[in-house]
């Protein structure tokens, strides 16, 4: 496992966190989907990584998801153990065709223990 793949994805994730919807994310206006997005990266770097794959299921449903954290969560899928919710997540929400990370993170989730 290489732990600098996974840093490298979370840069991104938290610049993301702080533009939503082309703006600057601001106290009051987009702050749920702001405060969702730093719990999520929070937890992902605490290795709480349940309570990051549930960060995940609220910010889908405020419909902030983009391909970085998804990409973290799948991450987090497999750092928890749970390869076929790692496969299963993969499957449904990236594309490991020409996602190279999303790639070799399934054929991770694929090998037996």
């Amino acid at each position: 496992m290489n732990p600098k793949l996974f840093r490298s994805t979370l840069y991104p994730l938290l610049m993301g966190a702080l533009v939503t919807g082309n703006a600057i994310a601001q106290p009051g206006g987009s702050s749920s989907v702001y405060d969702a997005k730093i719990k999520f990266a929070e937890d992902y770097n605490a290795r709480k990584y349940k309570d990051a794959i549930a960060d995940a299921a609220a910010l889908q449903k405020l419909r902030a998801m983009d391909t970085g954290t998804m990409q973290v969560t799948a991450q987090a899928y497999y750092l928890s153990g749970d390869k076929p919710g790692c496969l299963k997540y993969i499957q449904e929400n990236l594309n490991p065709s020409t996602n190279r990370r999303a790639a070799l993170l399934l054929r991770r989730c694929q090998s037996q223990p």
